[in-house]
């Protein structure tokens, strides 16, 4: 009985030095600034007097724990809109495309697509499969469809051709539900001949530029005379200018051509240059705008060794107005030119112009 009466007594003994070690260890120390800590898990106290100078009203002492010491609420995050750098302020935006207004579109200027001869189609009805069927437009313009026979597709867009053939189902089918679809177009054909490297008739299977035919056909010839050339249409010449297109670069008379379109390239015969005479290469050259009396000479090698370069003459042919023709002579000093560098005695020449240069007999 006495050992456990001991072992009580001892029992408490420690639980009184246990706690008397907390309280020391909950004791408030005081730091030079005289900001007061507290050691334990406990909350802890800012003395407002040694944080406020003593000039200013007393403010209320702040509880501040441990956890709202060590816990910082995160800043309110701006959005662009708030924020007043532009940088963040502007949006990135993708670039347009944007089509060259130099070329123009098929479906803007070009006419819709109509069936021709030789053009592939393929046909179905909605919940009918043994009426679908794949068949080319004849040379006389028909198709031939089951039930219904020969229908004309020549002149017809798909959408005219499925109307068409709807309503001549409705005899067979309730309210026939048809479709077109275009599988080859083989009716486009433009020819071009003349001047070019490759004059042909073109089979082509979408629309196409005048340029485009161009490039088809390998481009020109030297004796091509653009002024002159011209497209027939339906019988009729179109206004379009060749020259503008190809040498001034101007792409409004780059127009779309049509099925059956001829496009013919002048040759410049009446326009051709001929020199004669003391020329070491006599020839007939291609006219250029802006060709001179010395171009012309220069292209034909030069001048031989008895030539009178102060004799030259340039025959020309005007028109009158009655349509008379008449011969103009106009001298040329070639000796100022060639010895001297005269070049305002250097004419220009115009086509059918006719360079002679005469001998020299001392």
């Amino acid at each position: 009985m006495n050992c456990w009466r001991v072992l009580f007594l001892a029992a408490c003994v420690f639980s009184l030095l246990g706690n008397a070690y907390a309280d020391a260890s909950e004791k408030i120390i005081k730091d030079e600034r005289g900001i007061h800590l507290a050691q334990s898990s406990g909350p802890f106290v800012l003395d407002a007097d040694d944080i406020f100078p003593a000039s200013k009203s007393k403010r209320p002492a702040k509880v501040i724990t441990k956890k709202t010491a060590t816990k910082k609420k995160a800043p309110p995050v701006k959005t662009p809109a708030q924020t007043k750098n532009p940088i963040v302020k502007a949006k990135t935006q993708k670039p347009k495309r944007v089509r060259p207004s130099s070329v123009p579109s098929p479906t803007a200027k070009g006419k819709p697509f109509v069936f021709g001869p030789e053009d592939e189609l393929e046909i179905s009805v909605w919940e009918n499969p043994d009426l679908e069927s794949k068949m080319p437009v004849r040379p006389d313009g028909f198709i031939s469809f089951p039930l219904i026979g020969d229908v004309r597709a020549q002149g017809l867009t798909p959408a005219q051709l499925k109307e068409k053939i709807a309503i001549r189902l409705k005899k067979f089918i309730t309210d026939p539900i048809v479709t077109v679809i275009v599988e080859e177009i083989n009716s486009i054909k433009i020819s071009v001949a003349g001047e070019v490297n490759e004059p042909d008739s073109y089979k082509v299977n979408r629309p196409i530029t005048l340029l485009h035919l161009f490039a088809l056909a390998q481009g020109f010839t030297d004796k091509a005379d653009f002024k002159r050339s011209y497209i027939l249409r339906d019988g009729k010449k179109m206004n379009v200018d060749f020259f503008a297109l190809v040498k001034l670069d101007d792409f409004s008379q780059n127009i779309w051509l049509q099925s059956g379109d001829l496009v013919f390239i002048h040759d410049n015969f009446d326009g051709r240059i001929n020199i004669m005479g003391e020329i070491k290469l006599p020839q007939v050259v291609s006219f250029q705008e802006g060709m001179t009396v010395l171009d012309a000479i220069l292209m034909a090698n030069g001048l031989t060794d008895i030539a009178k370069p102060e004799g030259t003459k340039v025959y020309r042919k005007n028109r009158g107005s009655g349509g008379a023709s008449n011969i103009q002579i106009i001298p040329v000093e070639m000796g100022r030119v060639i010895f001297e560098g005269d070049l305002s005695k250097n004419i220009r020449l115009k086509p059918g112009d006719i360079i002679h240069v005469p001998r020299s007999f001392f």
